[in-house]
């Protein structure tokens, strides 16, 4: 019993109007060996007007009570690596030697965060160290936060609903981001082998967001990440990827109403297995900077593809991308495959009503195989134009 800590006994209120950042704090700062539980008032609100920061080793039992920030907000920066503007910081280190494999286990669930929406750039949970710079590589064993669980938590009202900078090997299930002024989750860091199980991201410009960050010279891309079920959209892009390797999205419904709903560049070994994608003009949108960086190994295996056939392509390879697959998807529109791009597309079918355009515009060089099983609905062989 010791190791439950109960703000209230350090002068917290929970009323939705006393300042109660502070007694936050302190609750947290009175874990008997640095570790402990807190256990929030159940369905109480508790303002904050500052960063809290959650350290190694402590775990949060939400209750359902409601973090908010209320009529003031003080923009003081925890970290040199810590957003100004973090609501929640869970706090993480590096490794004693490479040999601490237990540290940063912790849980958190059945919490809600609530920003302002007069606030800008606020950050509803920021997971990371407090320096970036001391994550190093020689041991190959760089996690921030590890092995930890994060359950049924809610985060609204925000600039960036969660934003991972280093975490590994940790667990997040119905996490819901809604009403976000930018992404609903912010993948940009050492970030490997998490999974997601029926979280629901959204936000104004993306619903998931994935880069990579500099570590003492070099770009390290995020990696081995895997979605479960679940929904991504009402955003300009609904999964954004500028760097990443090895994503996986299984059985995901990627929905939204404006731009594009799968975009990237530099994507390596991403997979989409089973999911819905749609969107008005572009669903996927695979596209290089400046033609140097490229995607490989991208495929779409039995999903559901669909844009309305009408303002854009469905699908828009750009120049130089190699090994785009789609593989017994649904697709309902014309695909554009750019001017030295190759790739499959085999066992597919066209959905919509029949038309006079081709279901597949090829230029320039390269090639894109396509199986001879391919057949519209009412039976005929798909057109095929092009150059090659």
């Amino acid at each position: 019993m010791n190791y439950y800590l109960l703000p209230e006994d350090f002068g917290a209120k929970g009323d939705g109007f006393t300042d109660d950042t502070q007694a936050l704090k302190n609750c947290m700062a009175s874990a008997l060996r640095g570790m402990g539980i807190v256990n929030l008032k159940p369905r109480a609100t508790y303002v904050i007007s500052q960063t809290v920061e959650i350290p190694d080793y402590i775990s949060i039992i939400g209750n359902n009570a409601l973090i908010k920030v209320g009529s003031a907000w003080n923009q003081v920066s925890a970290g040199a690596s810590v957003p100004v503007g973090t609501m929640l910081w869970v706090k993480g280190r590096e490794p004693v030697a490479g040999t601490d494999l237990t540290m940063s286990t912790r849980f958190i669930k059945d919490l809600q965060i609530d920003g302002n929406a007069n606030y800008n750039n606020l950050i509803g949970m920021y997971m990371g160290t407090s320096d970036q710079s001391k994550i190093t590589q020689s041991t190959s064993v760089n996690y921030a936060v590890y092995n930890c669980a994060f359950k049924n938590i809610s985060i609204s009202h925000v600039f960036t609903g969660l934003f991972l900078a280093e975490v590994w090997g940790c667990y997040f299930e119905s996490i819901t981001a809604s009403y976000i002024g930018d992404s609903g989750l912010k993948i940009q860091g050492q970030i490997v082998n998490n999974t997601f199980v029926g979280c629901h991201f959204t936000g104004i410009n993306n619903g998931v967001y994935v880069n990579g960050a500099i570590y003492q010279g070099f770009i390290r891309r995020p990696e081995g990440c895997m979605f479960l079920g679940g929904y991504i959209g009402s955003a300009r892009s609904g999964v954004n990827t500028v760097r990443g390797l090895a994503f996986k999205f299984s059985h995901v419904i990627i929905d939204l109403n404006t731009h594009f709903a799968v975009t990237g560049a530099d994507m390596s070994d991403f997979v989409f297995d089973g999911c819905w994608i749609y969107c008005k003009t572009r669903a996927i949108d695979i596209q290089a900077f400046f033609t140097t960086n490229n995607n490989t190994y991208v495929a779409f295996n039995n999903c559901n593809i669909i844009s309305d056939g009408v303002t854009d392509y469905v699908v828009y390879v750009h120049v130089r991308q190699n090994g785009i697959v789609f593989n017994g998807c649904k697709i309902e529109g014309v695909m554009y495959w750019d001017n030295g791009t190759s790739g499959v597309v085999t066992n597919c079918l066209w959905g919509d009503p029949p038309t006079t355009r081709p279901r597949i515009i090829k230029y320039g060089t390269g090639m894109v195989r396509q199986s001879l099983n391919m057949f519209k609905q009412d039976g005929t062989l798909i057109v095929t134009s092009g150059t090659n």
